[in-house]
């Protein structure tokens, strides 16, 4: 049992983390409401011509609090791009999984599976994305875009030919390429159930694509 000298201490240690607790969770919570306000903001107005006390009054936080998180407005823009690629990447990893688990092992099939997802976060998020592919956006973005693109495009081409049964690298390309112009196509329509339809019918042309071996 401690003594009085260490329950006091550990009463104090107690009593010190609770209050940087709550200040952590309010800080979480005013970066997540931060970042719903941007995404708001920047969807609805476009980047350049968003404002940050647009962003700080709809998040319902201050200025100083948006440039404690943030280095300023392209700090969320580029925040929410990562975010939504994290999403891509987690979904569709979590697919491919699910799918090997099941038993599939061709390569074609299981990048079928990857892109179906993606797709669905395209779908679901295409507001987003939409604002990604306009062209607005901060100075240099086009470049972080352009390069992830290509690291997208490398590490496909990598699955396909370390598979058990590799692909041409080929088919990776003109299968990746094939996806993200259909993202931002889908991103432009307004209407949910038309643009999954729309999805489904891109993931069964290529199917039926021929993929010849490596």
């Amino acid at each position: 049992m401690p003594g009085r000298e260490g329950a006091l201490r550990i009463r104090m240690t107690t009593d010190q983390a609770q209050p940087a607790a709550r200040a952590s969770e309010r800080g979480a919570a005013t970066r997540t409401a931060l970042l719903a306000a941007a995404r708001e903001v920047f969807t609805t107005e476009g980047y350049t011509q968003a404002g940050v006390t647009d962003i700080v009054n709809k998040a319902g936080a201050s200025v100083g609090s948006l440039y404690h998180h943030f280095s300023g407005k392209a700090d969320l823009f580029l925040t929410l791009f990562e975010e939504l690629n994290n999403e891509h990447a987690e979904r569709t990893r979590v697919a491919v999984r699910r799918a090997r688990d099941a038993g599939i092992s061709d390569p074609k099939q299981l990048f079928l599976v990857g892109a179906r997802e993606y797709l669905a976060v395209c779908v679901e998020q295409r507001e987003l994305f939409r604002l990604f592919v306009s062209g607005d956006g901060p100075p240099g973005f086009d470049l972080v875009r352009q390069q992830r693109i290509a690291d997208w495009v490398r590490m496909n081409t990598e699955f396909f030919v370390r598979s058990e049964e590799p692909l041409d690298q080929a088919v990776a390309i003109v299968m990746t390429g094939a996806l993200g112009l259909c993202g931002a196509e889908l991103s432009l329509s307004e209407d949910a159930e038309h643009t999954r339809k729309i999805a489904d019918g891109v993931i069964e042309v290529l199917s039926r694509l021929e993929t010849p071996r490596a």
